[in-house]
């Protein structure tokens, strides 16, 4: 593209992106200043480069942000990321009040530009009871000693729990392919929601042969990745709303669910610009101590329907005692050890989620306790969350 056009600042962002995933940070941070010396009002850029702990924006590309923000005619969109930006920029410096009036802003605008609410995903974990209640059975017999040729290790929990470390501890092992956030399976029973939805309540739709169906397709993307290996991990945090349909299909699915302290997993989503249209509930306080609670307990009820079946780990022990942890993770997925799990931060796979940079570090603590620096400004949230702080 930048062959045809030069000037297309789109292809230097998206290059830039890419460049991120593969963690060439120098590459990333050219590729997104490219983009804003082509443009300087591209508002993704800046929000980009932003990210980046390498990288301090200058007081002269802070300056053009503000600009941007109270020109004529800009976008909610481009509102959006120039605030997050901003939040980003003041956190930086260390300009605490800068930094919550940009956060918030730029998350009210956000949660107005997706029109959402958290009665939607109040509606959604009802459903999703709903159909469970009309599976056939809670495994299907004849899967029960078929033996697929590929095994995915399904990795899930809240969003920024530590799923994209756990992932990268795994797909370290010589036997496993770690293949990121699918949305597969979302694809696969959205209908069976939709069909809940619309009061059809038509169950042909969850008989043996159709649940079938959706493991044969499930497995056959699976055989479409990259890889010559049969263990894959799909890491992709929502799939937590769907371990009752996975048991169906997998009876012998290994399901990895990460618990971390809440109000850590709370503010850090909160402080996220997420892509795409999903996670509506990240960007208001109340909306997020809903939605966990909403998460917490569907968790619960899994745990009751499928004893013992469900490994939890929390993140806080996994940084704090890596081995041990690592080793009783690769136990329960029935891998040998392999000391490449000790040494996942030199695993050279893409990563494409928020904590591309986390994971590509050494193991380090304390990320947990950063939401305590702000804890006087999110109370609501806090407060929120009391059922389900620690004693």
């Amino acid at each position: 593209a930048l062959a045809i056009n030069p000037n297309l600042a789109d292809a230097y962002n998206n290059i830039g992106i890419t460049e991120k995933q593969l963690n060439k940070i120098d590459n990333a941070i050219k590729s997104f200043e490219g983009a804003i010396s082509v443009d300087p009002n591209f508002t993704d850029a800046y929000y980009n480069l932003s990210l980046f702990k390498q990288y301090t924006l200058s007081k002269n590309q802070i300056a053009k942000m503000q600009s941007i923000l109270i020109s004529d005619g800009i976008s909610q969109s481009d509102q959006i990321s120039i605030n997050f930006a901003l939040a980003k920029a003041s956190e930086s410096l260390d300009n605490q009040d800068e930094f919550l009036s940009y956060l918030h802003e730029g998350n009210r605008l956000r949660k107005k530009e997706l029109n959402y609410s958290i009665d939607m995903s109040h509606k959604f974990f009802s459903m999703i009871y709903e159909t469970f209640a009309l599976l056939p059975n809670s495994n299907i017999k004849s899967l029960q000693n078929i033996t697929p040729t590929k095994r995915p290790i399904f990795i899930l929990g809240m969003p920024r729990s530590g799923t994209s470390l756990v992932e990268q501890i795994i797909s370290s092992h010589e036997e496993v392919y770690g293949a990121g956030e699918l949305n597969t399976l979302m694809r696969l029973y959205y209908p069976i929601l939709e069909n809940i939805l619309s009061n059809e309540k038509d169950k042909n739709i969850l008989s043996e042969e159709n649940l079938i169906l959706i493991r044969e397709k499930y497995l056959d993307s699976l055989s479409q990745l990259n890889t010559t290996a049969n263990i894959i991990t799909d890491k992709t945090p929502a799939n937590f709303q769907f371990i009752g349909f996975i048991f169906s299909i997998f009876p012998d699915a290994k399901i990895i669910h990460l618990k971390r302290d809440p109000r850590a997993i709370c503010w850090s989503i909160y402080k996220s610009k997420w892509m795409g249209n999903g996670y509506g509930f990240s960007y208001n306080m109340d909306d997020l101590a809903s939605y966990y609670d909403s998460y917490s307990k569907l968790m619960d009820f899994w745990h009751k329907k499928f004893p013992e079946k469900i490994y939890d780990i929390c993140y806080e022990d996994l940084t704090t005692n890596q081995e041990e942890m690592t080793r009783k993770l690769l136990e329960y997925c029935e891998l040998d050890w392999d000391d490449n799990c000790l040494n996942f931060h030199k695993n050279k796979r893409p990563v494409k989620t928020a904590s591309s940079f986390q994971v590509k570090q050494k193991m380090y603590q304390g990320s947990s306790e950063a939401w305590k620096k702000y804890e006087s400004h999110i109370q609501p949230l806090i407060d929120g969350l009391k059922p389900y702080l620690k004693k």
